[in-house]
């Protein structure tokens, strides 16, 4: 019975070892270091990034070397687009044009029977007393005023020299745009779309209102921001048939940037470049202000979610932080010099690159040293995760706290 019991806490001790040790690398170690020879032909490359996706604590991670198969393909699908070059087509983003939706004042000097508030309906038509619907959708408002003018006249209800009316924005409405290529949420979304709380506070009192909501920022933030692989100066806007690339590379450098206004459909591509840019990710007027990382640390096992949860404040970060700081915020540095400087920590990461999934394994101590190298401390990016594990003192400690929990009671009741 006595070597019974021994043998089965042996098996238990060495399973406890067994679960205390974190993922070690595989036998394709070689596949994820920097090797020169392995990226000289398409063959080597493809083969590496199918297999690269396991970092030793002494590996370095950069993702500004690795090359994306598919992302190059994006970026030459985006280079066949023709962009249009009508003055008048690139002055149409300048000037805010209408879309469904939107509602107007229109007050005819001497002609209230013809006045009103409307809205531009489904159709993009409005409607005013006395006369045939109107166009409104796609186009200026000086040019709804000149097209009303017009209408008035062919319909003999006004004099030319004698007409006078005033067309005042109420409300920009909502649209939908739809945003690809390298943001972190492509997809069809709305933007200029207000809070029912900025609703309620607006008493209404102005004489006009802005479309501010309608930039294409506005819309690359809605699609989680450009990826830190964006190539920002090519940016590519379909509106119908025709396309213009506009340069945003001044929201980052502080450069001039051209001033659009969008309208319902239109279509944002941002190209994919071939290199991760550190540069891009930082709070800005495309990307997001800040980010959420997910965080496990476990200094012992926990017996509840209450007792092992991080605080929601310790995971946000500002956009463009870096490892160490997520494992600062997560409570993964400090403590006993002599029992916890031997932690370390996993890195779980979708690379905006190859769109597959990294695990990066860090040495605290390591990371702390070589924290001013990009390779060794990467940038968070949303949704990543961070996993801490105890140094090699507190996993026995563990182990051997988890023995004499088991043996004393054992002992107690004259088993052994």
């Amino acid at each position: 019975m006595k070597s019974t019991t021994t043998i089965l806490l042996a098996l238990f001790m060495l399973l406890s070892l067994q679960a205390c040790i974190t993922p070690r690398l595989s036998q394709h170690n070689n596949m994820c270091k920097d090797d020169e020879k392995m990226l000289q032909n398409q063959q080597s490359s493809k083969k590496t990034q199918e297999n690269c996706h396991f970092y030793g604590r002494n590996t370095p991670y950069d993702r500004k070397k690795q090359i994306s198969i598919q992302s190059q393909k994006l970026t030459d699908e985006s280079s066949t687009i023709q962009p249009s070059s009508h003055a008048d087509f690139i002055e149409s983003f300048d000037t805010p044009l209408l879309s469904i939706g939107d509602r107007l004042s229109i007050n005819v000097l001497n002609g209230d029977e013809f006045s009103g508030n409307v809205e531009i309906n489904a159709d993009g038509f409005i409607y005013l007393p006395y006369l045939p619907p109107l166009k409104a959708q796609g186009v200026s408002i000086a040019l709804l005023k000149t097209n009303i003018k017009q209408l008035l006249i062919d319909e003999q209800l006004m004099i030319n020299n004698a007409i006078r009316l005033s067309i005042v924005p109420l409300k920009w409405a909502p649209i939908q745009v739809s945003v690809s290529g390298a943001v972190f949420e492509p997809g069809l979304h709305k933007i200029n779309h207000k809070s029912d709380t900025e609703i309620t506070d607006d008493s209404g009192g102005h004489s006009g209102d802005q479309a501010a909501g309608r930039s294409v920022y506005m819309a690359l933030k809605a699609s989680g921001g450009i990826s830190p692989n964006a190539n920002i100066r090519n940016i590519t806007i379909t509106r119908g048939q025709r396309v213009i690339d506009i340069d945003l590379s001044g929201v980052i450098n502080g450069n001039p940037v051209p001033h659009l206004t969008l309208i319902a459909e239109d279509h944002i591509h941002v190209p994919h470049n071939t290199h991760f840019d550190d540069s891009l990710a930082r709070p800005s007027q495309i990307t997001v202000p800040g980010i959420r990382v997910f965080i496990s640390n476990l200094t012992q096992p926990a017996t509840s979610n209450s007792q092992s949860a991080v605080d929601t404040e310790a995971t946000r970060f500002p956009y463009g932080s870096r490892l160490l700081t997520g494992v600062i915020g997560g409570n993964c540095v400090g403590g006993a010099q002599s029992t916890s400087a031997g932690r370390h920590v996993l890195l779980i990461t979708k690379n905006p690159l190859t769109q597959k999934i990294d695990v990066i394994e860090r040495s605290i101590d390591n990371l702390i040293a070589q924290s001013w190298q990009s390779d060794m401390n990467p940038i968070l990016l949303p949704g990543d995760g961070i996993a801490c594990y105890d140094s090699g003192i507190t996993n026995l400690r563990e182990i051997a706290r988890t023995l004499r929990e088991i043996i004393v009671p054992v002992t107690l009741l004259g088993i052994l």
